[in-house]
């Protein structure tokens, strides 16, 4: 953590996309640190349709997005912005982003991946116009010199205390969007909770009914799912804390083309919550014990008996201040001199 940067007084532009409210939980912690931030959604598509075609078409949407963004350089032009703070810059284009500069040229630009540049279709030709970019991405890290490494944050709702009680409704839990193998390990684990008489709570979260459907044609595990197995409405950071707390462990299952740690990966270390999670990498970061955190094998799952029974090992104190949301603030606006 490189720290020590003060935003109280700045003027910042926060263009990112929508993702489970956390972009209004950066917004909001970066006023309650002082600063005045404008804020606009990076995509202008927001539909859950037209954000699938993002992903394979982004040129597909780049007349609609020049007007986007035409419109708030106008609502913003007069604005003098210390910073221009962009996270994943999917549908920001090269012409767009010179325009930027040419308005605001002495503004510093940072920029935040939250996903694997192999999956931001044309964003490394982007990181020319950011002087400062971060990734939570340790491998991408490696391979772009100019790219710092910094791992995900938690937002104040999952900085709880150590439970001494012992006493947990659920053994393990799950909440988050269902993708990928996903469904497939969920099911896995569930059939292993029964066979082991623990306990399972799951929270699997669907854009759409439309992708229900879809992937009930294209997915073989979902053949025999039923539409009430998901939630077609996103369950709230308050609602998921509540689940957490009540749980004994969390189960994390990372896209498999990711290797960077996901948000609920980073919530746990707030919560002081054992985990059990397909991300290998995770063996790398400064907060791994085996104790708390134990790796499984998507193809193979295994969960031990031994590793639910003991108790969560605390972390050092500094661990917990580098992970939080201020911390990660400080970290991604951290002062060019």
């Amino acid at each position: 953590m490189e720290g020590g940067c003060s935003i109280k007084g700045k003027k910042i532009l926060f263009l990112a996309p929508s993702f489970f409210g956390y972009e209004n939980k950066i917004k909001d912690k970066m006023e309650q640190m002082g600063a005045v931030v404008d804020f606009y959604d990076e995509r202008s598509v927001t539909k859950a349709f037209d954000r699938a075609l993002l992903k394979v078409l982004p040129s597909m949407f780049n007349k609609k997005t020049s007007r986007y963004y035409d419109d708030i350089l106008e609502a913003c032009k007069n604005n003098k912005y210390s910073y221009i703070f962009v996270i994943k810059c999917d549908m920001l284009t090269e012409e767009i982003l010179e325009k930027f500069h040419v308005i605001f040229p002495k503004t510093i630009f940072c920029l935040y991946l939250y996903d694997s540049v192999k999956n931001i279709k044309g964003v490394s030709k982007k990181f020319k116009y950011f002087d400062r970019i971060l990734s939570f991405d340790r491998q991408d890290t490696l391979k772009y010199p100019d790219m710092k490494f910094r791992p995900l944050f938690y937002i104040d709702e999952f900085k709880k205390e150590l439970r001494t009680d012992n006493k947990y409704k659920y053994d393990i839990s799950f909440c988050g969007t269902i993708h990928s193998d996903r469904f497939e390990i969920i099911k896995e684990v569930i059939d292993i909770c029964k066979k082991m008489k623990l306990s399972f709570r799951n929270f699997c979260y669907l854009q759409s009914k439309f992708i229900y459907y879809f992937y009930k044609i294209t997915k073989h595990e979902f053949k025999y799912a039923k539409k009430r197995d998901f939630s077609f409405f996103k369950a709230s950071s308050q609602e998921i804390s509540d689940v957490v707390d009540e749980s004994r462990v969390v189960l994390d299952i990372q896209h498999p083309k990711q290797t960077g740690l996901t948000m609920r990966t980073i919530e746990m270390i707030g919560m002081n919550k054992k985990l059990v999670t397909t991300n290998a990498e995770i063996k790398e970061y400064d907060f791994y014990n085996s104790n708390n955190i134990l790796v499984i094998d998507r193809k193979n799952i295994n969960i031990l008996d031994e590793f639910l029974l003991t108790k969560y090992v605390p972390l050092d104190a500094n661990i917990y201040e580098k992970y939080s949301i201020t911390a990660w603030i400080d970290d991604v606006l951290y002062a060019i001199e």
